[in-house]
Parts: structure tokens; sequence; C-alpha cells
């Protein structure tokens, strides 16, 4: 029974594996939550009960903050000149235990042994069984922050921020006392947890990049389109080309495919807008996107192609916007 449970496995993450589709990461600039402030110079205040380094965490993202080889900000000493303010507190930075014993059978000590007195051998009939301590860990931290106008205190953008961090821990080698808190290991964990919550205050107060991942179409279809042997493998060469992110071949040979197709192929036009995407011509992409949408009647295909669309008409929009928030 076992070996056909692993047989099983196996062949259904194999299956799982030949099913993922191939993708790429494309990137988008997007503009900061303070629509109608520009905010270049800032002086960090040090944070409010900030034992997990918070302050620094922010202050160092801040200054280091570049988009297009530009320094997006300035740090501040004094008000003097300075754009914003920026203060918080650190709400909360807590670890929470939930202590729960998992057993396990300890084949090195048996309880009740079978006597076979005709042979003069016994056999364990019932090992012994350990209940092995463990603990629920949930570590979690919470920032409130504020950026304020100097002289006017007007406040132009405040948020709290949470976010927490979980981890099973059990202590089969070493001795368990549930009353000794591991102050050295909160720091560490939650001072982690500090600085995503500084990435994701820096994404709110600056323009910043945002990812996707953007299925790519891997095969020809022979029911929608003639093609040759050679035709179809040069395609799949460029697949591949795609996924190494050797796009300039990439979109040369899509080209060459494309012309002799006469434009009618659904998979080389959208590849074709993908990658132009990815070069963040977002014009052309949402024009090959259309053009792709007209060849196709399949569902998956139109709902790949109106994504496409939907998103580069988004992200050209949040794109500009974020072009004017730079220096």
């Amino acid at each position: 029974m076992k070996f056909f449970l692993n047989i099983f496995l196996i062949v259904f993450i194999l299956f799982i594996s030949g099913c993922s589709s191939k993708k790429l990461t494309i990137k988008a600039l997007y503009p900061s939550k303070i629509e109608n402030e520009k905010i270049y110079t800032i002086r960090v205040e040090r944070f409010y009960r900030d034992d997990v380094n918070q302050t620094v965490a922010l202050a160092n993202k801040i200054a280091n903050k570049i988009i297009d080889n530009k320094k997006i900000f300035q740090l501040r000493d004094s008000d003097f000149g300075t754009d914003a303010i920026l203060s918080g507190e650190v709400l909360n930075s807590s670890l929470d235990t939930q202590v729960y014993y998992r057993t396990e059978i300890d084949y090195s000590r048996c309880r009740f042994y079978r006597y076979d007195e005709k042979n003069r051998t016994r056999e364990c009939i019932e090992y012994h069984i350990r209940h092995i301590p463990c603990e629920k860990r949930e570590y979690n931290v919470t920032t409130n922050i504020k950026l304020i106008k100097p002289i006017t205190n007007i406040v132009i953008f405040s948020k709290t921020y949470d976010k927490s961090s979980f981890d099973n821990m059990c202590f089969d080698h070493r001795p368990y006392y549930p009353i000794y808190a591991d102050s050295r290991d909160k720091f560490r964990v939650n001072s982690q947890i500090a600085d995503d919550i500084a990435n994701n205050i820096l994404d709110d107060i600056s323009p910043h990049y945002v990812y996707y991942d953007i299925e790519i179409i891997e095969e020809l279809d022979k029911d929608t389109l003639v093609f040759s042997k050679e035709q179809e493998k040069r395609f799949e060469r460029i697949v591949e080309l795609i996924v190494n992110r050797n796009l300039n071949l990439a979109r040369t040979e899509l080209e060459k495919l494309d012309a002799e197709f006469n434009g009618k192929s659904f998979e080389v036009v959208y590849n074709l807008a993908l990658i132009n995407e990815a070069y963040n011509q977002l014009q052309i992409a949402n024009q090959l996107y259309n053009e792709a949408k007209a060849l196709t009647l399949d569902i998956k295909y139109l709902d790949l192609a109106n994504y496409g669309i939907s998103r580069t008409s988004r992200n050209l929009e949040e794109k500009i916007k974020a072009k004017s928030q730079l220096p």
C-alpha cells in the first residue's frame, strides 16, 4: 500500500510540474499615496517605543531609495528646507507562544515484551511513547507613522502597519523551559518584521515598482493556424528565450514569425505584447494586446488579452503619475 501511495505522489508532483505555465516577471512604476504633495526632503524623528530598530531601518531605506538611477529623497537634520517630518510609534512588538505536545514512538525503549519460552527469545509488542514539547510562536509588530508638514503641522499621510510571522519549534534534543522567554530570538525576528514594514512604508510614501508574473503562451495552436514543423520549433525556442529574459532576440524572432503568419497568430502577437510590456513600452503593448484579442475566440486567450489590455492601461496611468512625483 505504501509503495502505491509513493508512486501516486510522484506521478501527482510530475503532473503538477508539467501543468505549470511559464511566466515572465515584469515591473510597473507606481506613484506614492501622497498625491498632492512633492516630498523630496524628509526629517525622520526617532519613533516612540522603538525597540526593534524601526527608525533606523526606515531612515536607511529612505536615504537609499533610487529609481532610474536617481535618489528620491534627502534626509535632513532640521526642519529648515524640509518638505515633511516623519514620526511614528511602535504600538506593539510581541511574541506569543502556545505550547503543545507532539507524540513519537521511541523504538529504543520497550514497554512490554512477548516471550517465546521455547526459543528463549523476546519480541517487543509495545514501545514507549515520547511526548515532545513544542511551541507555536507568533511574532508581531505594529507601527503607526505620520508624515507632517513642518511649521503648519498638517498631517499629509498617516497609516498603521501590522505584520506577523509564525514559527513552530519542537524541543526534541534539548531541555524545554516554558517560563523562559527567548528575548534575543524575539528581537531578531521582530526587527526583521520591522524591516519589512519599512519597505511597505516606503512604497506608500514614494514612487515604487510593482511586479507581475505574466503567463507566456508556449505553443502555437494547430486548430486555428497552419504552420510548419520548423516554425513550431522556432516558436518553442523563442519561448525559452523569453523565459531566460533574452528579450531582444526573442522580439526579433517573433517579429519574423509575425510577418510569416501575416499577423494572424494570437500566440505570436500576445508574446510580442508581453515583451513590449516588459520593456515598459506600455502603449505599444496595449495596442498589441488589442490586436491579439481580435485573433481568438478561445475563452482563456480572451481572458489573457483582456487582462493585458486593462493592466497596461492602468499601469500607463500610474506611470504618468509616478513620473510627476520624481525629482
